[in-house]
């Protein structure tokens, strides 16, 4: 099967996405905003404020996750696509000319088809510190907002599920996973 997490910041995204991965025997696809940063010697968004620097990072990493998700049969995906578009329509697409907008839309609109389900973790309003995450409340609900309207927009399919941190992997998986179908 090939997973998604998906939601807004502070909602256990990474968390789960490395948990499931490791329950279900399934590839860990990180995310990769988070590595671009880093080899800019970034750990975070924060000075990055070149509108084209940020554009470069922002489809230099979304290369990177369509890549690593066509290589593996099955997966699971820290942050998808639908996610990589959300921050690009909120921080970038007012920036940009038409055809680089249709570009990125584009490509995250044929690599969605990849996934088999897409869990959307809902909005926490109490997100805790960690460098490069947002806490500002309204910031996050509009994320939140893009992402679980694209998810509406394309009809992908989708659970929505509350995850607790340290939560049992296999208790939430059969709360929330779709069981298989079986012959009769």
């Amino acid at each position: 099967m090939r997973i998604g997490i998906i939601g807004a910041a502070g909602t256990g995204k990474s968390t789960l996405a490395k948990q499931l991965a490791n329950h279900l025997g399934s590839t860990l696809v990180p995310d990769h905003v988070v590595t671009v940063l880093r080899e800019l010697g970034r750990d975070s968004w924060k000075g990055v404020s070149d509108v084209k620097q940020r554009r470069k990072v922002r489809e230099d990493a979304l290369k990177r996750k369509v890549r690593a998700e066509a290589e593996h049969e099955r997966f699971v995906s820290d942050k998808t696509v639908v996610d990589y578009l959300a921050y690009w329509l909120q921080n970038q697409s007012e920036h940009e000319e038409k055809h680089v907008n249709t570009a990125f839309v584009d490509q995250c609109k044929a690599a969605v088809g990849r996934y088999d389900l897409f869990v959307f973790l809902p909005l926490r309003t109490d997100v805790e510190y960690a460098v490069g995450r947002s806490q500002d409340p309204v910031h996050n609900l509009k994320v939140a907002a893009h992402k679980r309207g694209l998810l509406a927009l394309w009809k992908l399919p989708l659970v929505e599920a509350e995850y607790t941190f340290g939560e049992d992997m296999a208790a939430w998986c059969a709360r929330v996973l779709p069981r298989p179908a079986t012959s009769a």
